[in-house]
């Protein structure tokens, strides 16, 4: 067998060429060391700016998602979640675009990674904020409300097929926001607390057959997680007063209202816990699930685009 052979000079560590060239200095341990680091350092800023400017990857632990996304079985093990859950695909240039004001809005349906508002419950009761993936049910200026579970968009009922067609979800009906009204203001939340071993409030919402008592806007609770609700609520003339009713809250100036596609009693922390979230804390928009490549004997590729129901609202816009 003919076996390659080095030819004097070539690749073997000297430097100039032909037999005149001069063994090459050799590095001192400080200068081999210096050179490793910048071959590191340079990957690493090479990575930075591809997962700031290009894109990223994010893996889905949890069910707030399903049945459109797959959390993985690692209930309570994230690093097990993040193995066997979906991983989603986010161009960063389009967040930066977005941002920087050249691309309009996030549309309604889209599926969104955005850090947790530091008065979520969540975030309250662990001291820090995590990231969550979950769905724009309302883009700035939406008129949204629910009513025992159904989401409307403008006054516009958006059809929750894409969430319910798959039989796992059985959506609760949850009333939201469900307010007080007298004087032709709004005077209370219709929502209920209960506290945590550490002390902090978490909301329980009113849905069929619980009908938690009414809260004074002025309660630190309320204007904890609702503030940005309760004053941004529409109270038409002639609202009946003294009753629970629920009415429609414009989602703000540069924010958005998410859900989780997970409905169900406590499927999802979402808006209805923490109101409508700042457009800055979203991170990306997710366009694709990546990984892996097959679930449950099919394929699991596939593009993540907006469901086809959240289009009703365009018109009663």
């Amino acid at each position: 067998m003919a076996r390659a052979r080095l030819r004097p000079g070539a690749a073997s560590g000297r430097t100039g060429s032909g037999s005149g060239g001069k063994p090459a200095a050799t590095l001192t341990f400080k200068q081999r060391f210096w050179r490793e680091v910048r071959g590191y350092a340079e990957a690493l800023v090479i990575a930075f700016l591809v997962v700031t400017f290009l894109f990223t990857t994010v893996g889905v632990v949890g069910t707030s998602m399903e049945p459109n996304l797959d959390g993985g079985n690692g209930r309570g093990n994230v690093l097990q979640a993040l193995l066997t859950g979906d991983r989603v695909f986010i161009p960063k240039f389009d967040t930066w675009l977005r941002r920087a004001g050249l691309l309009g809005h996030y549309e309604r349906g889209a599926v969104v990674v955005l850090r947790e508002p530091a008065t979520a419950p969540t975030a309250l009761e662990s001291g820090k904020r995590n990231f969550f993936i979950k769905r724009i049910v309302g883009v700035p200026g939406d008129r949204i409300r629910i009513e025992r579970g159904q989401v409307y968009v403008n006054d516009v009922a958006i059809d929750q097929g894409f969430i319910t067609d798959s039989g796992t979800i059985r959506v609760a009906p949850v009333d939201f926001p469900s307010v007080i009204v007298r004087d032709g203001a709004v005077s209370a939340l219709v929502m209920g607390f209960e506290t945590t071993p550490k002390g902090n409030a978490v909301p329980m919402l009113p849905m069929g057959g619980f009908a938690p008592a009414s809260v004074s806007v002025d309660d630190p609770r309320v204007q904890l997680f609702y503030g940005n609700v309760l004053k941004n609520v529409e109270v038409p003339a002639g609202t009946a007063e003294g009753t629970p009713v629920v009415l429609n809250m414009v989602v703000p100036a540069g924010h958005y209202f998410v859900m989780g596609d997970n409905r169900s009693a406590g499927g999802s922390e979402d808006s209805r816990y923490f109101g409508p979230v700042e457009a800055m804390a979203i991170a990306g928009r997710a366009t694709a699930v990546i990984w892996p490549p097959r679930r449950d004997g099919e394929w699991n590729f596939r593009g993540l685009s907006a469901p086809e129901a959240f289009k009703a609202a365009d018109s009663a816009e």
